[in-house]
């Protein structure tokens, strides 16, 4: 039996919400599908952590990214640029391997509450 990770799944800091990583679990709680449908998945499993915070995508200034596979990014990118159009964040990409079998991608993130910016 796999036990929870010891994390919360984002830390509000004033303005600054930091997203923990995100796997492309699915409804079913197993991870599947290529390289963009992970993508999509993380993206999207970010995004709810976000509405529960009254925000969405749009609040993303900065992406962390690890891929398993360096031949996968092209992939990756065109799933990710597909997600936030034209919105830009600031983005870190690493290869490397992760924790769970399965998994080809995981995502975190930073958000900010823009309308405090005012």
């Amino acid at each position: 039996m796999t036990s929870l990770p010891h994390l919360s799944p984002a830390v509000v800091a004033g303005d600054q919400i930091f997203l923990s990583g995100q796997l492309a679990f699915g409804p079913d709680g197993m991870i599947g599908g290529d390289i963009a449908a992970q993508t999509t998945r993380c993206l999207e499993r970010l995004e709810t952590v976000l509405v529960e915070h009254g925000l969405d995508r749009s609040a993303i200034v900065k992406v962390s990214v690890w891929l398993t596979d360096r031949s996968s990014f092209a992939a990756f990118n065109q799933a990710y640029a597909l997600f936030f159009g034209e919105q830009r964040p600031a983005r870190s990409t690493v290869i490397s391997g992760l924790a769970i079998d399965g998994a080809l991608v995981e995502i975190d993130a930073v958000a900010v509450r823009r309308a405090s910016w005012a």
